[in-house]
C-alpha cells in the first residue's frame, strides 16, 4: 500500500496524506489505528515547520489545539481534540541538501526538547542520516538508482515514525504532509 513502511513483510507504520489544499497527514500503526496527526502551518520554498498532534495531552494541564482552526486550515473534523506532541523544523541548505529537527514537547507550551536531527546529503538520489540529540546516527535512508523505493536502516528502539517524518522534511520543507518517502514506498 502507498505510504507503508515494512519490516520484512510486516507493515509497521503508514503515513497517509489527506486533502489537497487543506491537507494533513496521519501516522497509522500496524493495527490500522491512527497514532498521530501532522500539520504544516508554516511552509515556504526553503523553510517549513510542522507539528505532530496526538489525542492525549503531553503534560498535565495542556490545552488542546483550537479545533476550529484545524478544521479551517487543515480540513480536519471540527470535533477532533488534539494536543501538541512534537515540532519538526526544516530548511533547505542547498539545491539538493537540507536539514530537519524533530523536537518533543517538554512540559510547557512552546518548550521543546530536541530528539532527532536529520541531514540530506548532496546527491541526485536521497541519502539521509538521522542522528539523536547527542549526535549518534540512529537511521539512514537511501535510494538506489532511479527507483521509487527507499531503504531505511534504523537502530533498535528509535521512534520509527519520528525518524521517517524527520527524514522526509530534509528534502521538502513541508515533508511531513507531502509524504515523499511514504508515497514512494519504502522497503
Amino acid at each position: 500500500r502507498k505510504g507503508c513502511y515494512k519490516l520484512g513483510d510486516k507493515e509497521v507504520v503508514q503515513i497517509k496524506s489527506h486533502g489537497k489544499m487543506k491537507k494533513h497527514s496521519t501516522v497509522i500503526d500496524s493495527e490500522g489505528k491512527i497514532r498521530a496527526y501532522v500539520v504544516t502551518p508554516k511552509k515556504g520554498l526553503t523553510k517549513g515547520e510542522s507539528y505532530v498532534l496526538k489525542t492525549v495531552p503531553s503534560y498535565d494541564g495542556q490545552e488542546p489545539v483550537d479545533p476550529k482552526l484545524l478544521a479551517k486550515w487543515f480540513g480536519m473534523e471540527k470535533d477532533l481534540k488534539l494536543y501538541g506532541f512534537a515540532k519538526i523544523e526544516s530548511k533547505k541548505t542547498g539545491m539538493s541538501t537540507g536539514t530537519a529537527k524533530y523536537s518533543i514537547v517538554d512540559g510547557a507550551e512552546d518548550k521543546f526538547k530536541l530528539l532527532y536531527e536529520a541531514e540530506k546529503l548532496g546527491s541526485m538520489n536521497l541519502h539521509c542520516i538521522v542522528r539523536s540529540a547527542e549526535g549518534d546516527a540512529v537511521a539512514t535512508a537511501s535510494m538506489a538508482g532511479m527507483t521509487f523505493y527507499f531503504t531505511v536502516n534504523a537502530a533498535e528502539g528509535v521512534d520509527l515514525a519520528a525518524v521517517l517524518l524527520t527524514g522526509q522534511c530534509t528534502f521538502s520543507p513541508d515533508g511531513a504532509t507531502a509524504g515523499a518517502l511514504a508515497g514512494a514506498g519504502v522497503t
